[in-house]
């Protein structure tokens, strides 16, 4: 009997070290799952946030050199001077004119390079940044039979307003990111005009940055390959060419499956351009996370691609503790509580952080949590997210100060520096609606250089510019602080006086008046004196801004009517 119960005994045991060592494997098992179904949301959820602040991140970098070009570029084909030589080339006095007004234009683009490209003609103009063309800026003439000329017709024929090509100029002999607007009047195209771009320093500034499992490049509607690291998988003109042509990006999407992806992500985005889209794809042999992001300003479609391991927050190499041969419950139960603290609590702190990060709060700081490598994991992911969080900061700076200068360019008069048209425009929608609300009073003044045909005529433009430069500078100076002052168009001035009576609009209107008066422009050669007609209107009852223009215009009119050098109230004032 004892030796029997001894055997029942032992067998016993043996059962239970059996059922602790299964219960033990079993909790393993059951850990390790949760684990990795951990690791992997954790994974996804940074994923998705990191190749999205990525993707963001490449979308800007490449659109902040390009923008201001684009927008100064489109400002020079609208230039009067410019319409006025496209129509009349063959006219020596209009195109050195308008020769002129592109070497002004020419520094102030970023490479210092200009292009003009006549339709009628086929007369090519270009000068570069160290002016080694300056009195031979007529380069060669178009051909529609030269293959190497074939961009100007496609880009005419494509009608778009304007167009970013890398394209080699085999006359010239230089390959530049080439900016093409459409130089047109009356809705007739006479030709095209823009600036170059150093291909080789606009692929450094862009797609060319270093960093180390991510590859960016750019693509175009037709998937053709624009900007990429490796010049030679740039699709160089891609404008003239057919599609069959194109070098597409399907020479690095080998399978067809993502290149269906891609093509339902562009059809998307286009309809969507504030959004990104990801996906995994196979690229070069490897499992890439793809960002894509649609370039509304251009027409391009930015790809970055990112390496599996670049977007993986924790690797699948969790060091799992597992012990054979535990004796006692009471080990598996401390076991089980030491993982819990020192590995599932920090995952699951993580997954927290970035759950609160994918939801975009920004500002959140991860607590860092766990012990050695789960605790230097922890204060990984919280520079990372600091990184996120001030990369995200820094590209909204750089947005709004792109924007900001943007918004100036566009209301600022580039000759004299007052408000443009547009820019003053502006100011009396917002005065005219104050003046609506509080019953304010205000007035307007229109001022006009007499004569000042006869001094361009006599003196020359240069002379006439002078001329509108000092009439400028002179108002400036005699207006009040918040009074605006704008060029109205050629030689015409408006002043908008807000919170103004009868009698301040009678003084600062004699002032200015005789302020410019008899004032002397001192040109290249000789001086001569100009003389302004000012019509003045005061408006304090409700009226339109177009009854207040013609009222302050009829009051020009009169001025000039009236002899000129004076000034005129409108019948009301």
């Amino acid at each position: 009997m004892p030796i029997t119960g001894k055997i029942t005994a032992m067998k016993l045991k043996l059962r239970f070290l059996l059922l602790m060592t299964l219960i033990f494997i079993g909790f393993m098992l059951i850990t390790w799952y949760l684990s990795l179904r951990w690791m992997n949301q954790v994974n996804d959820a940074w994923g998705q946030q990191f190749s999205q602040r990525q993707v963001i991140f490449d979308k800007y970098r490449i659109l902040l050199p390009l923008i201001p070009e684009i927008a100064l570029a489109r400002k020079m084909a609208s230039d009067p001077a410019i319409i006025q030589m496209a129509l009349h080339d063959n006219n020596p006095g209009i195109r050195d004119r308008g020769i002129n007004v592109l070497e002004n234009y020419r520094l102030h683009f970023k490479d210092h390079n200009y292009f003009a490209a006549i339709a009628d003609s086929g007369n090519y103009y270009f000068n570069d940044a160290k002016n080694q063309y300056q009195g031979k800026e007529l380069r060669y003439v178009l051909s529609p039979d030269n293959p190497n000329d074939s961009w100007f017709y496609a880009t005419v024929k494509d009608d778009k307003d304007f167009q970013i090509n890398v394209n080699p100029d085999v006359h010239l002999n230089v390959t530049k990111v080439w900016i093409n607007v459409l130089v047109r009047s009356r809705g007739k195209i006479l030709g095209v005009v823009g600036t170059g771009i150093n291909l080789k320093h606009f692929l450094k500034e862009s797609v060319s940055v270093s960093r180390h499992g991510i590859h960016n490049l750019i693509i175009d509607k037709d998937m053709a390959i624009q900007l990429d690291t490796d010049p030679a998988l740039i699709d160089y003109m891609s404008v003239a060419k057919s599609a069959s042509q194109h070098i597409k990006v399907g020479i690095l999407l080998k399978n067809q499956n993502d290149i269906r992806k891609l093509q339902l992500a562009m059809k998307y985005l286009e309809k969507n351009p504030n959004k990104i889209e990801t996906f995994w794809v196979d690229y070069a042999g490897t499992k890439h996370l793809l960002g894509v992001a649609y370039l509304p300003e251009i027409g391009w479609y930015d790809l970055t691609f990112m390496d599996v391991h670049n977007v993986m927050l924790i690797e699948h190499n969790m060091f799992m503790p597992f012990i054979l041969g535990v004796t006692f419950l009471i080990a598996l139960i401390i076991m089980a509580q030491a993982l819990h603290r020192w590995v599932m609590k920090p995952i699951s702190a993580l997954q927290i952080s970035s759950d609160r990060i994918q939801q975009g709060d920004f500002n959140f700081v991860p607590r860092v949590q766990g012990a050695g490598e789960i605790r230097m994991l922890a204060e990984s992911f919280s520079r990372m997210a600091k990184y996120v969080n001030d990369t995200n900061h820094e590209l909204e700076n750089k947005v709004r100060e792109r924007t900001d200068e943007l918004q100036h360019l566009t209301e600022i008069d580039p000759l004299t520096g007052l408000l443009n048209r547009r820019g003053m425009t502006d100011r009396l929608d917002k005065e005219i609606a104050r003046h609506a609300r509080q019953g304010s009073s205000f007035g307007l003044l229109l001022l006009d250089i007499d004569y000042f045909k006869r001094i361009n005529d006599n003196y020359g433009h240069a002379a006439g510019d002078l001329a509108l430069c000092e009439v400028a500078v002179i108002i400036q100076s005699l207006k009040r602080e918040y009074d605006y002052a704008a060029r109205w168009g050629g030689d015409e001035f408006l002043i908008l006086l807000p919170d103004c009576d009868r009698l301040n609009l009678l003084a600062i209107s004699k002032r200015i008046h005789d302020g410019i008066g008899g004032r002397e422009i001192r040109a290249v050669l000789q001086s001569f004196f100009i003389t302004v007609s000012i019509g003045a209107h005061y408006s304090d009852s409700t009226q339109t801004l177009d009854e207040m223009l013609q009222k302050v215009d009829e009051a020009l009119y009169a001025a000039k009517d009236g002899g000129r050098d004076q000034v005129h109230f409108s019948a009301s004032s």
